[in-house]
């Protein structure tokens, strides 16, 4: 089984939330922005702005689908080992 790089672009989500609804284990919306946040991700901040979220988990589960459902292109999956992007 590989290990996967889970990213959110914080820029790119709007809060439409499609990826919680199908995944929740690891995705909810912010109360703080109405964006989507990765349950234990690394945040990436730039001038004191989280602007992506970062997690390496090693079965995808449901963030495929989460994936491919934001209609934002905002949830990016990387396969760590080949370095393919797989969304």
């Amino acid at each position: 089984m590989g290990k996967f790089k889970v990213e959110v672009d914080k820029n790119a989500c709007q809060g439409f939330g499609a990826c919680v609804e199908l995944c929740s284990k690891f995705f909810h919306l912010s109360k703080i922005d109405g964006k989507t946040t990765i349950n234990e991700a690394e945040k990436v901040a730039r001038e004191d702005k989280v602007v992506a979220e970062i997690l390496e988990i090693e079965n995808l589960e449901c963030v495929r689908d989460a994936a491919e459902a934001c209609p934002f292109n905002a949830i990016h999956i990387t396969d760590t080992e080949t370095g393919e992007k797989l969304i």
